[in-house]
């Protein structure tokens, strides 16, 4: 087990570093620009973007997070949603401090998490209000594929408000658990297993596939102490509420590896340059 760990983190580590140098970086001019943050839930905002937030704030440039879902259900048989919905809401403030954006520059939007795609129109029609009150330059928006509905729906919902609003912008779109395939994680099964060596091949060719399309990153080595840091603000993600091992968190997922996939130094965008249509 400790070979094939050990074959699975230098795999890792080379494959994140190739992906690295194959990228374009984002220069000061481009961090320097305001930017808007979408996340479907509070934590995404820290996995996705956090360094990339924590060094534009330290450029003094202007940043605002949207949480766009409650984040009440995580852990709906354990804790009731009204209950969670708070909770996650005073960590991503807490959160949202740590990464240099204050309170005032924070939106809660509060869609019932799993739902968002039933509040398609009152999102859009919010968003929109939120991009021509505030005018960024550029949006971190979750990447679609292979990730949680919540985040292709926050995805579909961003892209269709900027239809309406029809004004330059740059979006960057960052994965959370796109990222869950071999070698960013351990693969499942017994590797002698056929069916489990073809469902795991799958698995890495599809991420592969995906991860061609993350052209662009941002060196967020210097910044990774207060990334954490803001995660850590979220405690009903971490840790166990009370002791509960029911309560499952982020350190459960792939035996914390799926974790450490947002602590290795770099944060990769999928880029796309909105450019308004002509109005005839």
């Amino acid at each position: 087990m400790q070979g094939s760990a050990l074959i699975r983190d230098l795999s890792r580590q080379a494959f994140r570093s190739a992906l690295a140098r194959s990228a374009r970086r984002l220069d000061e001019a481009e961090l320097r620009r305001p930017a808007m943050v979408f996340a479907p839930h509070p934590d995404d905002e820290t996995l996705g973007c956090g360094g990339t937030i924590l060094l534009k704030r330290r450029l003094d440039v202007p940043v605002r997070i949207v949480f766009v879902t409650d984040g009440s259900g995580s852990h709906p048989e354990l804790l009731p949603p009204e209950e969670l919905s708070k909770l996650r809401a005073r960590e991503a403030l807490e959160a949202s401090k740590l990464l240099g954006v204050d309170t005032s520059r924070v939106h809660l939007l509060g869609f019932p998490d799993r739902y968002l795609l039933e509040h398609r129109e009152e999102a859009i029609s919010r968003v929109v209000a939120l991009l021509e009150a505030h005018r960024p330059e550029q949006l971190f928006v979750p990447y679609a594929a292979g990730e949680n509905p919540d985040h292709g729906s926050t995805c579909l919902i961003v892209h269709e408000a900027l239809r309406r609003v029809n004004r330059p912008v740059t979006v960057l779109e960052y994965a959370v658990w796109s990222w869950r395939y071999w070698p960013n994680v351990r693969r499942d099964g017994a590797l002698w297993d056929p069916r489990t060596w073809v469902r795991n091949t799958a698995s890495t060719v599809r991420g592969l596939v995906r991860s061609s399309a993350f052209r662009t990153c941002v060196n967020v080595h210097e910044v990774l102490a207060g990334k954490r840091a803001a995660l850590a603000r979220h405690t009903s993600q971490l840790e166990r509420r009370h002791g509960d091992p029911r309560w499952v968190t982020l350190r459960d997922v792939d035996g914390g590896e799926f974790l450490e996939c947002f602590f290795d130094g770099f944060e990769f965008y999928r880029r796309i340059d909105f450019n308004p249509r002509p109005i005839s």
